[in-house]
């Protein structure tokens, strides 16, 4: 099995708690999707054996890198996703599993939260798995660089949104 790993460092401006309430609060993600122009979106509670919080959200995403032939039989235009987050209020830890329909590759990611003086960073620690022979280090390689461009776009909305829960 081909598995991509990446490292991200979210920084929020707003104070840890602040930051931890947004994340544990099922109506941003709901209005993150809609903000982020993603579709059919549904957004619901759900349980994790690890965390005090969870939300399972399904919606239609588009990908948005340039994909050579090969690749695009693998990765479709638009992509079903499920993706679970989920969160511990007790340790501002957590994690996420996203199910791209479809596709081969398997992601997942650990985060967690810390402060750094007046900053919180949210340290993202992505896992992409693909068991596909040949080209699944190449296809999972090219899901990274779509997730993870996503993921600072989140990122940017929820550093807006942040401010409201303080």
């Amino acid at each position: 099995m081909a598995v991509t790993t990446r490292t991200q460092t979210l920084v929020f401006d707003t104070p840890k708690d602040a930051v931890l309430r947004m994340l544990t609060d099922a109506s941003f993600y709901q209005r993150k999707y809609e903000a982020l122009g993603m579709e059919d979106i549904e957004v619901q509670p759900t349980t994790h054996e690890s965390a005090s919080f969870a939300v399972l959200a399904r919606f239609k995403a588009h990908t948005e890198l340039p994909l050579p032939g090969w690749a695009k039989r693998a990765l479709p235009d638009t992509i079903r996703v499920e993706q679970t987050d989920y969160w511990s209020s007790e340790d501002a830890r957590g994690g996420l599993h996203i199910h791209l329909q479809g596709t081969p590759v398997r992601i997942s990611a650990a985060m967690a939260l810390s402060e750094d003086g007046d900053k919180v960073i949210n340290t993202v620690q992505w896992r992409f798995d693909c068991p596909v022979p040949l080209v699944g280090k190449k296809l999972a390689e090219f899901v990274a660089d779509d997730v993870c461009t996503k993921a600072e776009r989140d990122h940017g909305f929820g550093r807006t949104q942040a401010e409201r829960y303080r």
